[in-house]
């Protein structure tokens, strides 16, 4: 199962110090010179300390995992090789995630203060119809999880809590204490390449935490272009062809 983990900065940067050469001719008052660029090494050495404070760098870790959950709806699509049976072992080879799946998010402070993370940004890389192949569904252990917030892909235009109304934010995250939020991305007709943009806050630090597959776009697609495969009875413990 692939993980991503983002290191995430504040919006300004501290850092570039700049070198200056002064060339004082013998004649020239050397003293005078001398108390000069003291006072400008000291100015700059306070610029740089002030712009270090006023830009943190390193205050919050997010690590990002693409998963199914215990209900019907959730699955993979993977390519369409026949009739084999499909171990159910983790993530299958070239599985692409189904509407109905599990993205979590896991969110720590690295300093201390408590993270505030803003309502989310939904950026859609691309689109495409949805994905042919095999639709490998979830064991159907349960309904979806109460606190699981959904992400309409058709109209992304928010992230919705479990009663359809927008989500609840900020969400707050306490010290170095790990938070959870789980999102579950749907789409009815296409496949779609996305990835989520949240605002935060910690301390006197700000940024943004980009949310996306190890550096590349998330992906979720319908499975209305996918033929089913069932998961094999008693044992759950590969997928078959459901005309078997």
């Amino acid at each position: 199962m692939p993980t991503g983990t983002n290191d995430v900065t504040g919006s300004g940067r501290a850092g570039t110090t700049a070198r200056t050469g002064a060339h004082v001719r013998a004649r020239q008052r050397p003293d005078t010179f001398a108390v000069g660029g003291v006072i400008l090494v000291l100015l700059l050495a306070s610029v740089y300390v002030w712009a270090s404070v006023l830009a943190p760098r390193g205050r919050v870790a997010a690590v990002t995992s693409v998963g199914v959950k215990g209900h019907c709806e959730s699955g993979w699509v993977v390519p369409d090789s026949g009739d084999a049976p499909i171990p159910m072992a983790g993530r299958p080879a070239e599985a692409v995630l189904g509407s109905g799946g599990a993205v979590t998010i896991t969110v720590r402070g690295l300093t201390g203060d408590a993270v505030v993370l803003e309502p989310p940004v939904v950026e859609v890389v691309s689109r495409r119809p949805a994905l042919p192949g095999v639709f490998l569904p979830s064991p159907c252990g349960g309904a979806v999880p109460h606190d699981v917030l959904t992400l309409d892909l058709d109209r992304p235009t928010s992230v919705l809590g479990p009663d359809g109304e927008p989500a609840k934010f900020p969400h707050r995250v306490s010290g170095t204490e790990s938070g959870h939020v789980v999102i579950r991305p749907v789409s009815t007709t296409d496949d779609v390449e996305w990835r989520l943009r949240i605002p935060w806050t910690s301390g006197i630090g700000s940024g943004e935490l980009v949310v996306d597959d190890d550096g590349k776009p998330l992906r979720t697609t319908a499975t209305s272009a996918a033929r089913p495969f069932c998961v094999e009875e008693p044992s759950s413990a590969r997928w078959v062809s459901c005309s078997k």
